[in-house]
């Protein structure tokens, strides 16, 4: 390693009129005073450039430091390259084989849309039959009202909690002719009738008696148009 820098100063005596021998002439005197202050800037300017020097020196010294830094991680560089290197050989090799299994899947992918573009087709036919399958389906165990839109056929009956509520139809039955009674009437309507009778009390018990028989063919009608009769 080099010697550390030094400071080097120069210094100028200083010359006046002092210090001169006796029997100069003035303007000798004033010549040497001259050159006096000549020396002095020259000392001035010398040691200028001599700081300049010194700082130039220290910082050349930090630089070799810095330098002797950076060939050492550059030396570390080189070992990182070229262990990179050989990882970039290793994974060139990975990387063909890469291809060749990319190849091969692509290949796969290739037949999976053929099958999935099958697949499509029937799942679309599938949800057809299942909106139409939606569409009469009726549950056993759905608690809430369900509608069909078309009729009904049972073989047997129906039945409510196990208790048959409508049966087969029974046929047999002649259709009554004349008016249905569809109105009101009061059904606890009581009929006076005298030790003899009369008129009116006859005529009353007539006009009961036939409302009775309205009433009885208008739920005739009624099972009769359901279908319970025949």
């Amino acid at each position: 390693m080099a010697d550390e820098p030094k400071k080097v100063i120069v210094q100028a005596s200083r010359v006046d009129d002092s210090i001169l021998p006796p029997g100069i002439s003035l303007a000798y005197r004033l010549y040497i005073i001259q050159q006096g202050g000549d020396l002095k800037n020259v000392a001035d300017a010398s040691n200028n450039a001599n700081d300049l020097a010194y700082q130039a020196t220290l910082k050349n010294q930090e630089q070799d430091v810095t330098l002797a830094d950076h060939e050492l991680r550059l030396s570390n560089l080189r070992i990182e390259v070229d262990n990179h290197e050989l990882r970039i050989t290793s994974n060139t090799s990975a990387i063909t084989l890469l291809n060749d299994r990319v190849g091969l899947v692509e290949g796969n992918v290739s037949t999976i849309q053929s099958d999935l573009s099958a697949l499509t087709g029937r799942v679309t036919a599938t949800e057809t039959a299942i909106s139409t399958l939606e569409g009469d389906y009726v549950s056993k165990s759905a608690t809430t009202s369900q509608t069909l839109s078309s009729p009904l056929n049972v073989t047997t009956s129906y039945s409510v909690g196990g208790t048959k509520v409508i049966g087969a139809r029974q046929t047999g039955w002649t259709a009554a002719t004349g008016t249905a009674l569809l109105g009101a009437f009061n059904a606890n309507q009581s009929y006076s009738a005298g030790a003899t009778y009369t008129q009116a009390d006859i005529q009353a018990l007539a006009t009961g008696l036939m409302q009775a028989r309205q009433r009885i063919k208008a739920l005739e009608d009624m099972v009769r148009t359901h279908g319970l009769i025949a």
